[in-house]
């Protein structure tokens, strides 16, 4: 399926709901895949090229982290397709059943539409090549040509789910002129009235996994992972992706963005 290119950033919401390639940037042509159930055989297990297709949360912070990467590829490699499945939506019931997911983020690595191997959590770029056994082409400089940002902040909203629980994940960016200067992640977990008596238990899991600051809420508790926390340094975000960019890696993950 093609698409105009340097369609304007603004749009990608509506091409995301057709299934089809989407560009991020006015100035980049980045295509990445949104796949579900209806284009799955022709995008994935059909592709003529050799596919990366992450199965994604958007309650997930390594999700979040993994978005840069995925774009670094999309961007400088046109002989890779890669799609991304947000567990979190409807319309992949025939995916989750045939395919062994088990975290997030998940990384299944398909040539000629068999799955020659799977990575799990954050990886790097010279990880999920040596795992498909393919040494990519670096496009041409005048194909991956940079844009330059102003300085912005950019917040990114979503409504999901945490271990069953609901939450609202809200992710901050500070973008210099040439890279992300400031990441952090907020996600406030709703504990029901019902499960009320398992509150102290609950906080003291989410405390356990080491994965941010843990805090009371009124209505449940919320994990705050900011730029320069230890489990944001161990996932090594990568900090090259443009404001254009990034906005519209969330918005394929289902955020709503300002």
């Amino acid at each position: 399926m093609s698409i105009l290119k340097h369609i304007a950033t603004f749009a990608v919401a509506a091409i995301l709901a057709a299934g089809a390639f989407t560009t991020v940037n006015a100035a980049d042509d980045i295509k990445i895949v949104k796949v579900n159930d209806n284009n799955f055989e022709s995008e994935i297990l059909k592709s003529k090229t050799p596919v990366i297709l992450e199965i994604s949360s958007t309650s997930c912070p390594p999700c979040l982290v993994m978005i840069p990467t995925l774009i670094s590829i999309a961007k400088n490699y046109s002989d890779i397709k890669v799609a991304s499945v947000g567990i979190d939506e409807p319309g992949i019931e025939k995916i989750k059943a045939s395919l062994p997911i088990q975290a997030f983020p998940t990384f299944f690595l398909i040539k000629d539409g068999k799955i020659v191997n799977r990575l799990v959590g954050v990886v790097k770029e010279e990880e999920i090549f040596a795992a498909m056994q393919y040494t990519p082409k670096k496009n041409t400089a005048k194909n991956t040509k940079k844009s330059k940002n102003s300085p912005k902040n950019l917040v990114c909203k979503v409504n999901g789910q945490f271990s069953g629980l609901k939450n609202l994940v809200t992710i901050s960016f500070e973008f210099g002129e040439s890279e992300i200067k400031n990441v952090d992640i907020v996600t406030d977990v709703f504990i029901p009235p019902e499960m009320e008596d398992h509150r102290e238990d609950i906080i003291a899991r989410m405390r356990a996994s080491g994965k941010g600051e843990v805090t009371t809420t009124l209505t449940g508790l919320q994990i705050h992972i900011d730029n320069d926390c230890r489990f944001m340094k161990a996932m090594d975000m990568k900090r090259t992706s443009t404001y254009g960019e990034m906005r519209a890696g969330l918005e394929l993950q289902g955020f709503s963005c300002k």
